[in-house]
């Protein structure tokens, strides 16, 4: 039997432990990132998901990685991308790489690296921005944005209502080719007041009738409520997550999830 010159020890002896403590790797990441099933709003079937990052990403435990200039969201991109290389093919995964200031301009190096690690096609991604990321006329952020498109990734505005937006950015963005989908925020739909619940409701209609005129799609989060789902199908919104919907969950339990519903649709191609 081989021997490792730095231990002594059984060759396999080796093998065997990186294995196991790269399951036990990939089973802490599982357990910290989660996924939000989207459904379309007309048939309430499952049409990808959103990633959930642990609270760990944006609170004082990231302080380590900030120090070594590690970037906040890479993190979720290589876990991201991991997770969506084991979706179901007709499900699209949404990575939230909101920035608190601008774009991240290193983006398209380390998203080329982790495709090819994972073989994966841009084109199972949606990548979402907040408009404080896409307002600036940045040569890199055009040329990013363009890169992404090309690639067949999705151009997501998120957060769209939750607090000063321009829709001139949505119009130039989208004129542009660089927007494919608006997403409306929770906060639209969740007021006491019934006065700012009526304004955040006509906000949203105004939004969806926008998102067709420009051909984007049109998303929603915080479809909480029946009352929630009921208003987004009557104006037209295209898809939703929400716990009236579907609650986070782990990788695996999503996948498990999908499984009767791609059993049903090759036994539909079977017979038709």
């Amino acid at each position: 039997m081989p021997v490792s010159p730095a231990s002594g020890r059984p060759e396999t002896f080796h093998r065997v432990t990186s294995h196991m403590a790269g399951m036990h790797t990939r089973h802490r990441a599982e357990a910290s990132f989660s996924i939000v099933p989207r459904f379309s709003l007309s048939t309430l079937a499952v049409v990808g998901g959103d990633l959930s990052p642990p609270p760990s990403l944006t609170s004082g435990r990231t302080a380590p990685r900030r120090r070594q200039k590690e970037p906040v969201w890479l993190p979720l991109l290589v876990e991201g991308c991991r997770m969506a290389a084991e979706l179901p093919p007709q499900c699209r995964l949404a990575l939230p790489l909101e920035t608190p200031d601008s774009f991240p301009v290193d983006l398209l190096n380390h998203l080329a690296t982790v495709l090819s690690d994972h073989q994966l096609a841009a084109s199972k991604l949606d990548f979402e921005f907040t408009e404080t990321s896409l307002a600036v006329d940045s040569e890199i952020l055009i040329y990013s944005l363009a890169a992404l498109r090309d690639a067949g990734a999705g151009l997501v505005l998120s957060g769209f209502g939750m607090g000063l937006t321009s829709l001139s950015l949505l119009r130039d963005r989208s004129f542009s080719g660089l927007l494919t989908a608006v997403k409306l925020d929770r906060h639209l739909f969740h007021h006491d007041d019934p006065a700012h619940l009526q304004a955040g409701q006509s906000i949203a209609r105004a939004v969806v009738q926008l998102g067709k005129d420009f051909g984007l799609n049109t998303r929603a989060e915080g479809v909480d409520t029946p009352e929630t789902l009921h208003f987004l199908q009557s104006i037209g919104c295209q898809e939703g997550r929400g716990n009236s919907l579907g609650k986070p969950q782990s990788l695996m339990d999503f996948l498990t999830d999908q499984k009767p519903a791609r059993s049903a649709a090759r036994k539909r191609k079977r017979t038709s």
